[in-house]
């Protein structure tokens, strides 16, 4: 009897011993899964802001104004580039920009361009989205051109908001 008694006391200080292993074990594992959701809300939110992002640069696209719309979408630093479907070199910085868009909409009567086939990613303050830029722009002297190109959109999040810092487009291979 007592050494069957000796075997279920040591019974009981083995699954003493396997819950107190347990618990901080368990409550570790609750920790991590709170902090990954919170991240995956965040990451969430950031995709709703970069999709919003690009969804203000579109709009702004089809403003024929002085780039004043753009000058609300584009981040006002000396590292934003452009290439744009004429460009033979990259613009870099807000100054160039706002001339560029402002002499494009001199020229421009009418621009109406969409994204498809949007694909986002977000790392941090950073997040770029490739697509398919699709539409027409008239220009004043009545000439219609069709676009069809391959864009890459960067946007930074700068002081709460996400802006563009990068416009890339390219020619679709033939």
């Amino acid at each position: 009897m007592t050494r069957h008694g000796s075997h279920k006391h040591r019974r009981n200080t083995i699954n003493r011993r396997s819950i107190l292993t347990l618990i901080p074990m368990a409550i570790a594992w609750l920790w991590i899964a709170l902090v990954s959701s919170s991240a995956v809300a965040q990451s969430a939110a950031d995709m709703e802001g970069v999709e919003a992002a690009s969804k203000a640069f579109y709009a702004a696209l089809a403003v024929i104004d002085d780039s004043e719309a753009m000058e609300k979408v584009w981040a006002h630093t000396p590292y934003v580039t452009l290439v744009g479907p004429r460009s033979k070199s990259i613009m870099i910085g807000w100054e160039g920009q706002k001339e560029y868009w402002a002499a494009a909409n001199k020229r421009t009567s009418q621009r109406n361009v969409s994204l498809s086939g949007q694909q986002i990613h977000v790392n941090g303050n950073l997040a770029w989205e490739m697509g398919q830029e699709r539409g027409t722009v008239i220009l004043k002297d009545g000439k219609e051109i069709n676009i069809d190109i391959i864009v890459t959109n960067v946007y930074e999040k700068i002081n709460g908001h996400w802006l563009m810092v990068s416009h890339h487009v390219q020619p679709k291979p033939k």
